[in-house]
């Protein structure tokens, strides 16, 4: 995925001055919906071919500021048969040096809604992350 540049919100920020902990949980879940977004477009069932976030794993290495120029990237790694893990980067921009702000995996879980049960990783998602079974 290319880079997709976060907005940081004054709300974003905490008592220290940086982004609080919790907040890059959300610009994980940004980051997922641009990978997907860029992958297989905006017209997507769902409710048919959905997902479940089953886990987050994040490592902090560097506070990001409220004026911090800052992007996240996704892409998929591990992949199961109704699973597959994403490895996400967050990372700031400072005088022409990129920055590692943080690191994560989210392992997810695909579901069909309307069934209410999981499903195999669509092979169009295979396809377009370049990732064979």
């Amino acid at each position: 995925m290319k880079p997709h540049r976060l907005e940081i919100r004054f709300a974003d920020i905490d008592v220290a001055g940086h982004v609080n902990n919790a907040i890059y949980l959300t610009y994980f879940e940004q980051g997922r919906m641009q990978y997907f977004k860029q992958v297989i477009g905006e017209e997507w069932d769902w409710k048919k071919f959905g997902i479940i976030l089953a886990r987050n794993e994040i490592d902090y290495l560097k506070p990001i500021l409220l004026n911090d120029e800052v992007y996240i990237t996704a892409s998929i790694g591990e992949v199961g048969n109704k699973s597959f893990k994403m490895h996400m980067h967050i990372f700031k921009k400072e005088e022409n040096q990129t920055i590692d702000c943080a690191r994560g995996v989210v392992t997810i879980v695909c579901f069909d809604y309307e069934k209410q049960q999981t499903i195999p990783v669509p092979e169009i998602w295979l396809k377009a992350a370049g990732v064979s079974r």
